[in-house]
């Protein structure tokens, strides 16, 4: 098998695109602070600190992990591909971000070298022998925690930023 539809391939490129992600985004958010304040959504959310964002990558990380490692143990292939085609649909808003943008935004550039990828992944687990309403609940399952863990985790990353900004004035 190749290592492109290694269950493991996922929290890889995962962990790639983020890394673009936490390395970038805070001195972007610092070089364009300016066009960012026209928009009414801050990109990225109001953290500006890569530690605080990287917690919450961190923790969507081992949530991969698990996922993972669970498709593994009990060869659930259409439970992996749910969260490939989940991760995957996220690319849209890097696009959409940079269409509002008008330039260069954080993680675009991993997405896209990440896509052909992706995208071979998902038509190599699509099933043939599954039915069609199997395969939509899978998804929708998946997004639906995808997503939610997404937008929890910016509700949290701000006071994490918070904690860890009163934490270094104690140093």
């Amino acid at each position: 098998m190749s290592i492109l539809f290694n269950v493991w391939m996922l929290p890889i490129l995962f962990i790639l695109h983020d890394f673009e992600e936490m390395i970038v985004m805070p001195l972007w958010k610092i070089h364009h602070h300016q066009k960012l304040a026209t928009f009414k959504i801050p990109f990225f959310g109001s953290v500006t600190q890569g530690s605080a964002f990287a917690v919450g990558v961190l923790e969507e990380f081992i949530i991969l992990l698990f996922i993972s490692g669970f498709c593994q143990l009990t060869h659930n292939s259409l439970l992996y591909l749910s969260f490939v085609v989940a991760y995957t649909s996220h690319f849209i808003i890097h696009y959409i971000m940079c269409l509002q943008f008008r330039g260069y935004v954080p993680g675009v550039v991993t997405v896209t070298l990440e896509l052909p990828m992706v995208l071979m992944i998902i038509f190599h687990y699509w099933p043939s022998d599954v039915s069609l309403l199997s395969v939509v609940v899978y998804l929708l399952l998946a997004m639906v925690i995808a997503f939610s863990n997404l937008k929890i985790m910016h509700l949290i990353m701000p006071k994490i930023q918070t904690h860890l900004e009163k934490y270094a004035k104690q140093i």
